[in-house]
């Protein structure tokens, strides 16, 4: 019996040693875990801390005080985005763990064309995350394009019932009845400008086993492909002449008549024989007044030919001769005035934001166009590949929430850059915590201890 009591403290003792180291484990601290030992790498090529990888990154600069700007879009006070860095590993490392998804890292920062697989590893807690930009060789499989065509869809599907086309069709059942070609469009040809991600955050909620990325984009893509600008500034020097009639200033013109109208109804007989009945005789009439028989006419030589007479339209409106010419002065040159392609025609950002399907881009063109008219956002991210535990998916989102920041070298017509987190997440698989496993053989042997204990004792 007392054997018996001694081995049951034991028993008890042990359970809760062991329930007490469980308890102070890692796997009972914080739930959130962020990115640890982070890689970068090209393809499959891992870069030194000396490297400068194809990336760049857009954080807050530690030295300056905060830096704020409320020109971009919606007129808020951002705060503006002011160490920006090519290709600094140190840089990236930092955006990516600072607490803040508007600080940010590029993946593959050299042209639209994406060529590379640019990206990081990290740990993710116990769990392997790897995070890369996306190629053309991404989409041949289909299963991205039918996964982002299908996110497309589902967003801006009731939109896209809206807008008619064709008579008696809508965007959305052109979209459905096209939908198979624009899939083997993106499987061939991919979206290569979308393939170059801005993350800012990766984190994984170890209660939940949720895997979130953050990417930074703009707040509102309509202005990517319709022109979205109410005003624009005028940059020409001269314009069409619109005037007219003009105010004659001149007191004195050059008078180029070589000619004018023979006003004297009488002239003077200069001949001093005329010929009549086939003889020549005495002029009756000479050097007498006779009518002129070039009264009227103009013909008479004009004695003031090239010479400066009296302007008899002076202070006068006279027609403009330059009226509809190209060559007036532009009073509004260097000025803001508003914008002849207002929500006409397209954005010059529209190559770089198409796919390369003629009709699909339309479709964006279009829509683009109805939100900006309806005040509301267009929004889609770019893409990043994300391989977790050996698993592979894409992040991408269509739906937006201010970033409260904005980048730093933005141009002054853009309005948008790194104002908006667009948030990808799932649930996924997760690796057990090794202390979290040693518990559970523990509990599962204490188990087996006592049902033995249960079964010698009947």
């Amino acid at each position: 019996m007392l054997l018996h009591i001694k081995r049951k403290l034991f028993i008890g003792a042990s359970l809760a040693t062991t329930i007490s180291a469980i308890a102070s484990s890692p796997a009972f601290a914080t739930s959130l875990a962020r990115p640890t030992d982070i890689q970068f790498f090209t393809n499959e090529t891992q870069h030194q801390s000396t490297d400068t990888p194809n990336i760049g990154t857009w954080t807050f600069d530690p030295t300056k005080s905060a830096e704020y700007d409320n020109s971009g879009i919606g007129g808020v006070n951002r705060q503006k985005l002011n160490d920006i860095t090519s290709g600094n590993i140190n840089k990236a490392i930092s955006a990516l763990t600072d607490n803040s998804s508007a600080t940010n890292v590029e993946l593959f920062t050299k042209g639209e064309t994406i060529v590379d697989h640019v990206g990081f590893t990290a740990k993710l807690g116990k769990n392997t995350v790897r995070v890369e930009s996306v190629t053309q060789a991404d989409w041949a499989d289909g299963k991205l394009a039918n996964s982002w065509l299908t996110g497309f869809r589902n967003t801006y599907g009731t939109l896209m019932s809206s807008i008619p086309t064709t008579p008696g069709s809508t965007m959305l059942q052109d979209f459905d009845s096209n939908y198979g070609a624009i899939i083997n469009h993106l499987r061939t040809t991919g979206f290569n400008t979308s393939g170059d991600p801005n993350i800012g955050d990766v984190t994984f909620d170890q209660k939940t086993n949720k895997l979130q990325v953050d990417l930074v984009g703009h707040l509102d893509m309509a202005g990517k492909y319709v022109d979205t600008r109410k005003t624009v500034a005028d940059t020409r020097k001269t314009i069409a002449d619109p005037r007219q009639t003009i105010i004659d200033t001149r007191q004195t013109i050059t008078d180029i008549q070589k000619t004018i109208i023979d006003t004297r109804q009488t002239i003077t007989d200069t001949r001093k024989t005329i010929s009549q009945g086939g003889k020549t005789i005495s002029n009756p009439t000479y050097n007498q007044q006779i009518p002129n028989p070039n009264f009227g006419k103009n013909n008479f030589p004009n004695p003031t030919y090239n010479q400066q007479i009296p302007n008899p339209t002076y202070n006068q409106q006279i027609p403009n001769p330059n009226f509809g010419k190209n060559n007036f002065p532009n009073p509004t040159l260097g000025q803001q005035i508003a914008n002849p392609n207002y929500l006409i025609g397209k954005s010059s950002d529209i190559a770089r934001n198409s796919t390369g399907n003629t009709i699909f881009d339309a479709m964006l063109f279009s829509l683009a166009k109805t939100a900006a008219m309806t005040n509301a956002r267009f929004q889609i991210s770019e893409i990043a590949k994300i391989t977790f535990n050996g698993e592979i998916d894409y992040a991408f989102s269509f739906s937006a929430t201010d970033s409260g920041a904005i980048a730093g070298d933005r141009s002054s017509s853009d309005t948008t850059s790194h104002t908006g987190i667009y948030s990808w997440n799932k649930t996924v698989k997760d690796v057990p915590e090794p202390s979290t496993v040693i518990g559970f053989i523990v509990l599962g042997g204490i188990a087996t201890i006592q049902r033995q204990q249960k079964m010698k004792k009947a």
